[in-house]
């Protein structure tokens, strides 16, 4: 009897005691509630980094293509001051585009120049025009153009206005955001599909 009775004492204290069987089960449910609110948080962090890793890839690409356009825009900025005749003609057999369509449709082969066969400035012209074109398309996407020239009034100086426009599926549609670059881009591309970014540039001949 004694022995049953320490026993039985022995057992009550071990159920009150913050060490006993009841307590151990608690202490792993509270651990398992921090391992879940733990993966939580860390779920949370991998999908915030993804996020920022896909704009990151989004704007270094867009960067990329601003490039682009930007080195293209110099080489016809060159061309039109290497070949200032052929610049003044305009929509006369100069190396205005104006077509109102996007993406710009490219313009026929046109023969090299040799010493045997010069070009004149409106040859020139159709030949700059084809190379600068191909080059266009080839680097950026739907890469297109719009160039006039301007004869301005003196004392004013003529000069070109050059822009280059690409799609760019990841920018908003028409009206649908601030994430786009139209208002650097002629009118009648403004609408297109999808969204046209454009750079542009004042050549002053």
């Amino acid at each position: 009897m004694p022995v049953t009775s320490a026993y039985a004492a022995a057992l009550r204290r071990a159920r009150h005691s913050p060490c006993g069987p009841v307590a151990r089960g608690r202490e792993a449910g509270f651990s398992l509630v921090e391992v879940l609110v733990a993966m939580l948080v860390v779920a949370m962090g991998i999908l915030a980094l993804a996020g920022l890793l896909q704009a990151a890839t989004r704007y270094a690409k867009m960067s990329e293509l601003r490039s682009t356009a930007a080195l293209l825009a110099n080489d016809i900025a060159d061309r039109l001051r290497a070949n200032p005749g052929g610049a003044e003609l305009g929509a006369g057999g100069g190396y205005d585009i104006v077509d109102k369509g996007f993406p710009t449709p490219l313009p026929p082969l046109h023969a090299d120049c040799s010493s045997a066969a010069p070009c004149d400035p409106v040859e020139l012209a159709r030949l700059d025009l084809t190379d600068w074109m191909t080059r266009v398309r080839a680097t950026l996407p739907k890469g297109s153009a719009w160039i006039q020239f301007h004869p301005g009034k003196p004392p004013a100086a003529k000069f070109v206005d050059v822009w280059i426009g690409w799609a760019d599926p990841l920018t908003s549609s028409p009206g649908g955001g601030l994430d786009r670059s139209g208002t650097e881009c002629p009118d009648s591309w403004k609408t297109a599909e999808p969204a046209v970014r454009c750079i542009h540039l004042q050549v002053a001949l």
